[in-house]
């Protein structure tokens, strides 16, 4: 009975060093980020949807390296780099002359791809697969009027849209229907 009591005692004191400990981890990696720029590093990715709203607001206004749009193109949505920034209204003689000589992208250029990013991870934890999500990002949607909801992500107003239909139970269970639907047609075509 006292050990059990020892234990609860100090049960809470691992919990808060851990805690403090885990604070001092992503502190120091923010510290990192300001110096490179978000999209710097391989998980930066993953790193800035983990963060806190907050957080991810900050390291928008600082600017993201610009690499990370080319990022978000290959590496989640497996599209070429001008699709992105055609569908983000972005200017691609700009952005592409930032990724070549390793700027960083404005606010609201930042504030584009950091949208992308949270969308596709919304999404992806809905569909629990991550080519699912790019596919549905990139497919004609009738909630959008037959808009594809990767074009809707360069205004708030679009990306609030999409943000709700893909968090609302029907938009659920629409897009858990897409996923099992795709999943059934790639595999009567192998």
């Amino acid at each position: 009975m006292a050990a059990e009591a020892i234990e609860r005692r100090h049960s809470p004191r691992r919990a808060k060093v851990s805690a403090t400990a885990g604070k001092l981890a992503a502190a120091a990696r923010l510290a990192h980020i300001g110096t490179n720029g978000l999209g710097a590093e391989d998980d930066d990715l993953k790193f800035f949807l983990g963060l806190d709203p907050i957080e991810q607001s900050r390291l928008i206004r600082d600017g993201m390296e610009a690499v990370i749009v080319s990022r978000i193109a290959n590496e989640l949505l497996d599209i070429p780099v001008q699709s992105l920034l055609a569908s983000l209204r972005l200017p691609s003689s700009t952005i592409n002359r930032k990724i070549s000589q390793g700027e960083r992208l404005s606010s609201s250029e930042a504030d584009r791809a950091a949208r992308t990013m949270l969308i596709y991870a919304q999404v992806k934890d809905v569909l629990e697969d991550e080519k699912l999500a790019a596919e549905w990002l990139m497919r004609p949607n009738v909630q959008l009027r037959g808009e594809r909801p990767l074009d809707m992500l360069d205004t708030q107003t679009g990306f609030d849209r999409v943000r709700d239909m893909s968090w609302t139970r029907t938009a659920s269970l629409t897009l858990e229907a897409y996923g099992r639907a795709i999943e059934r047609r790639r595999t009567h075509v192998h």
